[in-house]
């Protein structure tokens, strides 16, 4: 006598089922894996702080941002290209202090520690200090907090800045 064979269709199904339960622990273990975290900034020998000096180089090609060009002092040689928009009430837009969106595009001679950062914050025209914050979009430091400190002589608009990496703080708490 032969043996039960299943018929094609249970076969199938049974296949179906199988692969279902394969994928399911396999979504279910996911969360107690490690996540990957990029390399830490320091495993490329990245300074907590870039100095650079600006020369201000006049409006963006649409006329709405003002742009600097910079060079990198110090360990990590680079140029940088420093844009800012107005961000306020077009009616206000003769005030001292400006509410400004701005982004810093760092080109660095490693490549390895280039970024490129998207911040807002304010300019006071009447000291030239601008001051924004924000967060790194892309290079070794993604997703770390940064600060942009500006200082603008009145002559010219040039001056220096300087680029203020945060080391990122564990939080140990618990998920809910």
């Amino acid at each position: 006598m032969a043996e039960p064979r299943p018929a094609p269709r249970k076969t199938a199904l049974y296949a179906f089922c199988l692969a279902g339960i394969v994928a399911g622990l396999a979504l279910w273990a996911a969360p107690g894996r490690p996540a990957q975290v990029a390399a830490p900034a320091e495993s490329v020998g990245l300074p907590d702080t870039l100095d650079f000096e600006v020369r201000y180089d006049g409006l963006g090609a649409a006329g709405d941002t003002m742009v600097w060009l910079a060079r990198a002092r110090g360990p990590s040689a680079g140029a940088a290209t420093i844009r800012m928009e107005y961000a306020g009430d077009p009616a206000e837009r003769r005030m001292p202090i400006w509410p400004v969106n701005t982004w810093i595009y760092f080109s660095a001679d490693d490549y390895r520690h280039s970024f490129t950062a998207e911040l807002s914050g304010s300019i006071n025209w009447r000291t030239g200090d601008m001051r924004v914050a924000g967060l790194v979009g892309d290079g070794p430091r993604a997703s770390t907090a940064v600060e942009l400190r500006m200082r603008l002589e009145r002559k010219g608009l040039d001056g220096s800045a300087s680029v203020v990496f945060y080391r990122r703080v564990a939080w140990g708490g618990v998920r809910e």
